[in-house]
């Protein structure tokens, strides 16, 4: 057990966010004071999860030099430089350091890039410290700070959960299951209840879908359930890729076939009386044709142009043997629905005035024709859009990008089809306010608002 464990609460989910933010000596009102942050900083330190050290040059020079064809070459050069063949020795050594450099660079190439990455996207936190609201860099929460949440937030570290309201979250990246799920903090739970079962508790790198929520702190960096998880990433034993391990076994079928040539020449050429020196350069020169030296370069171009493939879809590759490793894949297994698709929601077809209409394009482009039996007029659906964009909290962005639960944003994008634009409506639609909303609940299932203002002159009430 680290430092950190014993440090922070145990089964935070079977006792009261009271009993919890009492265990870490803070006010849920109040929060931490600077010098406390600065104290817990220094005893648990960032907020970060565990990373593999980067390979140094050397080490991936090293590992291009045992390479069993470069190992070859290397002997061949030794061998012209003992004949004083030394243009040859030169020569063979030169078509070594280009393999070894061509292929180490290729090789830094993919850590760089997910470094760079990493180093352009540092999250923030909304905290409550000393009475105030602060925005911070994640990096710096720790055990004890008081979180606040809303729509929107990837929640920055393990937390309990103080207040919330209408509080859902995307735990696909921690648990593989899609639909959002319901979190209250009112929940106290068994000891034994499951990570995915722990509704009064919010996850490290999930996503705030719907609500607002007031959490504590209890776990941060390598103590998170994210971290133990990135524990196990990087403890792993990489393996030989099977591309690897064919490449060794070719190579050791040409270095046997090439000294058998040269055992041949080198039998024959005794028999026949040949000059020694002569006998000699004409078996290097024969193990070198016999050993494709531009192969490992070749084969390192190839997995590199894979990655910046990768890289144009979005997708960083960490190292180019999992280039190999991702085209050889024919079969995945998954378990959990929703781990393979999109993990977006569309209204493809709805019922409107007693009759059918269906809803153009995919995803959440918001364009795309609505269309109805030929030779009827379409209806007016400037009411129906009042209601999907007033009764919703969702926003989606131009680029497809979403804010909120997934089936209010496919409600938004279908009033985009009906010309309707959700934020501009539920700012200027002549006044129209939320007064009062219902969330969904199991007495209760519709989410309800109620408007005032509206362009009707009259309150108004929508239901999804």
């Amino acid at each position: 057990m680290t430092a950190i464990e014993k440090s922070t609460p145990e089964a935070v989910w079977h006792s009261t966010s009271a009993d919890v933010a009492a265990e870490l000596d803070v006010d849920p009102d109040q929060g931490l004071g600077a010098g406390e942050v600065e104290r817990r900083l220094s005893q648990y330190g960032p907020n970060e999860l565990p990373k593999e050290p980067p390979p140094s040059r050397w080490m991936v020079a090293r590992g291009q030099l045992s390479n069993p064809m470069n190992i070859m070459l290397m002997i061949v050069a030794v061998a012209s430089f003992t004949i004083g063949q030394i243009p040859t020795g030169i020569f063979v050594l030169g078509l070594v350091t280009i393999n070894v450099v061509m292929a180490s660079a290729q090789e830094l190439k993919a850590p760089a890039s997910v470094e760079a990455l990493a180093q352009l996207q540092v999250p923030h936190a909304r905290v409550r410290r000393g009475g105030a609201v602060e925005d911070v860099e994640s990096t710096n929460l720790v055990p004890g700070d008081i979180v606040l949440l809303e729509a929107g937030d990837v929640v920055p570290a393990d937390a309990r959960i103080v207040i919330s309201a209408t509080l859902e979250l995307q735990e696909a990246a921690l648990t593989g299951e899609s639909a959002p799920v319901a979190k209250d903090g009112t929940n106290v739970l068994d000891a034994n209840t499951g990570l995915g079962d722990r509704t009064n508790l919010v996850f490290q790198n999930t996503q705030v879908t719907r609500g607002t929520a007031s959490v504590v702190v209890t776990a941060t960096g390598s103590a998170t359930e994210m971290g133990r998880i990135a524990d196990m990433v990087t403890s792993t034993q990489r393996q030989r890729s099977p591309l690897q391990e064919e490449l060794d076994g070719m190579t050791k079928v040409f270095g046997a076939v090439a000294w058998l040539a040269v055992a041949v020449i080198a039998i024959f050429g005794i028999a026949r009386g040949q000059d020694l020196d002569t006998l000699l350069l004409l078996c290097i020169s024969t193990a070198i044709a016999s050993i494709p030296v531009g192969l490992p370069s070749f084969v390192q171009a190839m997995l590199s142009s894979g990655a910046q493939r990768l890289a144009a879809s979005k997708a960083v590759v960490k190292s180019l043997p999992d280039v190999e490793t991702l085209g050889g894949t024919t079969v995945i297994n998954s378990d959990k629905t929703g781990t393979l698709t999109l993990d977006q929601m569309t209204a493809t077809s709805m019922l409107a005035g007693g009759e059918w209409f269906q809803a153009g394009g995919g995803g959440y482009r918001k364009t795309g024709a609505i269309l109805g039996v030929a030779g009827s007029e379409l209806p007016d659906f400037r009411r129906l859009a009042l209601g999907l964009t007033l009764c919703s909290d969702a926003t989606v962005a131009d680029d497809e990008s979403i804010i909120g639960d997934p089936t209010e944003a496919a409600l938004v994008v279908l009033a985009a089809k009906m010309s309707a634009d959700a934020e501009h409506t539920r700012t200027r639609s002549n006044g129209a306010r939320r007064c009062r909303s219902t969330p969904n609940t199991n007495s209760w299932r519709p989410f309800t608002t109620v408007q005032t203002g509206s362009p009707a002159g009259s309150s108004k009430s929508g239901t999804s």
